[in-house]
């Protein structure tokens, strides 16, 4: 009940004019209003077949007691909430839970998207306990750019497919529990797309911590980072089963299973095709027995284009482990080497292992190692790995820390970088560098080095052995050390970072860096260059794990108020509310004290007003 109350007196804030608390259940159909909301759930709620329910951004649904919510045959839900506006789905007693939304052969137009889902518990014999934010059954609706986290299940605690070809894509799935199988998605059959979720910290007792694929279906699982879920017997990541699935381009790390495939399993598919594990990263994963890739009982994946690199096994097969499959592997990097035509055995060179930042640098050997058909975006023959390195671009800077994890204790020291320029243009011409130090809960400072109009020749330019000191006064944490090519400041051609953490500082101010090593010559000119028009950048880094820093741009003086926001609209943040000058800023925000999900930042300068949103991953 405290926690009805609650819901009702946030929907009392942020609807004071019009909001009024309604009762449903039974069948429903036509549109629930904001107006109404929050709508408390007190029976189960049906739509009927062929009739369709629409459900308006902002509302709260509050569910009473452990109640389903059917869309029945050839029924259609349309729950599309904004990315500043999204719809809620909770409990009022989180032990009790709800009973999910399940949709049974639905009209395939049917829509979830910009939802918040919670608490949902299926419970009871098959099919009740499936999906226990989500079931669907004999249909394929869209289900997008929600946040599901803290759902049970027996089999698929955030979404259950059995024998649909929904489209999910741009969620949120963390938190959830499955008593069995797939505590992210698990879907049954069907021909699923999954492609650019989080899927975080799930955890299935049995198989498929993130997800689990099985019975005879081709599934596409791309682009998804599967990130830190669990398994209390197989498969930390994905568990692959009797299916036919293309997994590519997915970020899968520090996943873990008690027993077997830490990143993926492969088991069993004969008759079906055999599986396609192309341009994935596989890395830091956990297992007794093939802590990577784990292929068993006749498996015959093909594994292309694919790193696999860092991984544990306390067993046997730190990478990859064969019981009894039959793999293809070509053109991989594999820590420890494997057989096989084009595979190499080289650091693939990650721009920042530490922070999960698994891009790679140029002059890594898994650009245009991969199969030699194959071709990315940029027109160049496929690189190694889940992203590839853009080379359709005329020049790109690279900095190249002579660590791998670059420390910095309280008294202050050197970074030890090689930084270079590279000319994809096929012309020498001028360029501009410079680099900034984003500074924990301050912001960017610099530009630490200003090198202007400096002549790139075809090829390469840059310099090894470069010392960037850091003062004992500047505060402990973690930095981002950023330089830029390009027409300084307006015009950026190309970018890179490199991460360093300070172990606490000693007492002074901040002031700007000297730089002990020189590119090309000393800075000849730094101008004051104004901003000509009011911006708000995307937070970086984003998704973010506790802190993450915002820029932003005034073209003139004035009232600034920058603030963060939930997905009810709640404000949880000021980051900025006073008046400031033009110029370029920057702001950190320290989310240490709330919650992981979806998050909104919004900045007002005069007449300017922009949101943007953010991802807060724990």
């Amino acid at each position: 009940m405290r926690v009805l109350l609650a819901v009702l007196a946030m929907a009392v804030v942020l609807f004071p004019l019009t909001a009024r608390a309604i009762d449903v259940w039974g069948d429903q159909s036509g549109t629930w209003t904001r107006d109404n909301s929050p709508y408390n759930v007190i029976g189960q709620i049906q739509v009927p077949s062929g009739q369709a329910l629409t459900i308006e951004p902002g509302i709260v649904v509050i569910f009473q007691g452990h109640y389903k919510f059917i869309v029945d045959n050839s029924a259609t839900l349309l729950a599309v909430g904004t990315e500043a506006d999204s719809i809620y789905f909770t409990a009022d007693d989180p032990g009790v839970g709800w009973h999910g939304i399940r949709l049974l052969s639905a009209n395939s137009n049917s829509e979830i998207s910009y939802c918040h889902l919670e608490y949902g518990e299926a419970t009871g014999g098959v099919p009740d306990w499936r999906g226990g934010a989500i079931y669907i059954e004999y249909c394929s609706p869209t289900i997008t750019h929600n946040t599901i986290t803290d759902n049970c299940a027996y089999n698929g605690a955030g979404i259950f497919s059995y024998y649909g070809s929904p489209t999910i894509s741009y969620n949120y799935i963390a938190h959830n529990w499955a008593r069995a199988e797939g505590g992210g998605v698990r879907p049954w059959g069907g021909d699923p797309v999954i492609s650019n979720n989080i899927i975080e910290e799930n955890c299935a007792l049995l198989l498929g911590g993130g997800a689990i694929f099985s019975s005879y279906g081709n599934p596409t699982i791309s682009n998804n980072l599967i990130i830190r879920n669990s398994s209390g017997w197989e498969a930390g990541g994905i568990y692959v089963w009797n299916e036919s699935p293309t997994v590519s381009g997915n970020l899968i790390v520090g996943n873990c299973a008690a027993s077997t495939g830490g990143g993926i399993q492969v088991h069993y598919e004969y008759p079906t095709p055999a599986p396609l594990i192309q341009s994935n990263t596989i890395y830091d994963n956990f297992a007794f027995d093939g802590g990577g890739i784990f292929c068993n009982y006749g498996s015959r994946p093909r594994i292309e284009n694919t790193i696999v690199w860092d991984n544990t096994a306390l067993g046997s097969g730190s990478e990859i482990y064969v019981a009894g499959g039959y793999p293809t592997v070509e053109y991989c990097d594999i820590k420890g080497g494997w057989s096989g035509q084009g595979n190499i055995n080289v650091d693939p060179m990650f721009v920042g292992r530490e922070v999960d930042d698994f891009r790679l640098r140029w002059r890594s050997p898994c650009i245009d190692a991969g199969v030699p058909y194959l071709y990315d975006p940029d027109g160049t023959r496929s690189d190694i790995g889940a992203y590839y390195f853009n080379q359709d671009v005329d020049g790109i800077v690279e900095l190249y820390p002579h660590d791998m994890r670059v420390i910095i204790p309280p008294e202050g020291g050197d970074i030890i970088y090689d930084g270079w320029i590279f000319n994809f243009s096929g012309l020498g011409g001028p360029a501009d560098l410079w680099t900034y130090v984003f500074v924990p809960e301050l912001g960017r400072l610099g530009p630490i080095h200003l090198y202007d109009n400096i002549y790139v020749p075809v090829d390469s330019i840059g310099i090894d052995d470069i010392t960037q000191p850091v003062p004992g006064f500047a505060p402990g944490g973690d930095y981002v050390f950023v330089a830029y090519l390009g027409d300084y400041p307006g015009t950026i051609t190309d970018s890179t970072c490199l991460y360093f953490t300070k172990y606490g500082s000693t007492q002074g101010g901040v002031a700007d860096w000297p730089g002990s090593g020189v590119w090309f010559r000393e800075v000849t000119s730094v101008e004051s260059n104004l901003p000509g028009v009011c911006a708000l950048s995307q937070n970086y880094p984003n998704p973010f794990n506790a802190t993450t820093t915002i820029q932003y741009e005034l073209a003139e003086d004035g009232q600034v108020v920058l603030e963060v926001c939930n997905l009810f609209g709640q404000k949880v943040a000021t980051l900025v509310d006073g008046r400031q000058g033009a110029g370029y800023k920057s702001v950190s925000w320290d989310a240490s004290s709330v919650s992981s999900g979806l998050y909104f930042y919004r900045l007002s300068a005069g007449d300017y007003t922009e949101t943007r949103r953010m991802m807060l991953v724990k």
